[in-house]
Formats: structure tokens, sequence, C-alpha cells
């Protein structure tokens, strides 16, 4: 079972994924500039990119568990550079 962290601050929120998983799910090229990266690590945002991830997910046969974390203020992610292929 795969294991993604979600985090969401008072008014968006993101699923991690690791671009090795998203290359192999064919969606490096699919995943917006709305999302953000951290060197491995992509923090999908969650109106159009995590929802694609996680079908294609599904589509596979992985199955998957979120785990939540919720803060106050704005989300330390948004600090991160934006997503790049």
């Amino acid at each position: 079972m795969l294991k993604l962290d979600y985090v969401q601050d008072p008014s968006h929120g993101w699923i991690a994924a690791d671009r090795q998983m998203l290359a192999f799910l064919g969606l490096l090229e699919a995943t917006s500039t709305y999302s953000y990266q951290d060197q491995d690590l992509v923090w999908l945002e969650e109106d159009c990119d995590a929802p694609r991830f996680l079908s294609a997910l599904s589509r596979v046969g992985i199955d998957y568990e979120i785990i939540e974390t919720h803060t106050r203020g704005d989300a330390w992610i948004r600090n991160l550079p934006s997503y790049q292929p």
C-alpha cells in the first residue's frame, strides 16, 4: 500500500508524489506549474494534478492511503519552486 502525504492549508491542498512514480505513470509532462517541486518530490495541486495522479494509480492497480495534515496558515509548500518537468 502506497502512503501519500496530503497537506492542506485553509485555501488549497497538495498530494506528494515521487518524480519516478510520475514518470512510471506517464504524468511528468501532464503535471501543471500549479504544482510544486522539492528535489525528487512533487507536490501535486488538489484540483487537477492530484486527481489525475490518483486515477492513474488506480488504473494500474496501485492501492494507496492518504495521510492528511492541515495547517492554519499558508502551507510551507507555497514557498517551493513551481513544478517543471
